[in-house]
């Protein structure tokens, strides 16, 4: 069984000496502080955070992580999609074309998972310089050879489109936090009266609304840092 301390205690201990040097780092969902994570280890957990800022760093608005990202990744690996609901696992499993969709003998969680152990066997890249972490970033994404057992590019594709999801997807899924994503692209997210504009294909500067709007409570960032 794998040791599991709080989203807090995780959290707080990532970020590295670039990090500890410049302000806090924000991170969404401080009431689930006292919770573990559904699905990864702390360990997975600071791998995603490291990886997925890289993805989406933070400038005018918030990183990946910061808006909550690595929370969304978590329960998609916990629930339907990294369960393999739906997919197809019996075999055989010869290679198939993007077209094809999934050709994998595991589900979705599983590939992140022994892709993440795999990758932090060449190297932890939670424990990285910043800027060797973007070096490390953009060799993985043209590598040919496989990661473990799966093919790299598989495993880095959805990587890359959980961070999006998670930036982008309403805030109803544990990404997205205070609509950092919508915020930045100018998306009004829910509102009703909407519609008639969806034509005029220009950002809006009124503030989001996702479906649980006034619902639930936003959740105060906390910290982030990247030490194990």
């Amino acid at each position: 069984m794998h040791h599991r301390f709080s989203r807090r205690a995780v959290l707080l201990s990532m970020g590295g000496a670039a990090l500890s040097a410049s302000m806090p780092v924000r991170h969404a969902f401080a009431q689930m502080d006292a919770e573990p994570w559904a699905f990864l280890t702390d360990d997975e957990a600071r791998w995603l955070a490291a990886i997925a800022d890289i993805f989406i760093p933070e400038d005018d608005h918030p990183s990946a992580s910061q808006a909550g990202v690595v929370d969304y990744i978590d329960m998609q690996l916990a629930t339907g999609y990294g369960q393999g609901q739906g997919l197809y696992l019996q075999g055989p499993f010869p290679e198939g074309t993007p077209e094809q969709g999934w050709q994998l003998p595991v589900t979705p969680a599983e590939l992140i998972r022994n892709g993440i152990a795999a990758a932090r066997e060449e190297t932890d890249l939670a424990t990285l310089p910043d800027t060797d972490r973007l070096t490390w970033v953009e060799a993985f994404s043209k590598r040919e050879d496989p990661i473990g057992d799966a093919p790299a590019q598989t495993f880095f594709g959805e990587l890359l489109s959980l961070t999006k999801e998670g930036y982008f997807a309403d805030p109803i899924y544990l990404g997205n936090h205070d609509y950092a994503g919508w915020r930045m692209v100018g998306f009004p997210g829910a509102h009703a009266y909407f519609t008639e504009r969806v034509g005029d294909n220009a950002p809006t500067k009124q503030p989001p609304m996702g479906i649980a709007h006034g619902q639930l409570g936003h959740r105060a960032p906390r910290p982030i840092s990247q030490e194990g």
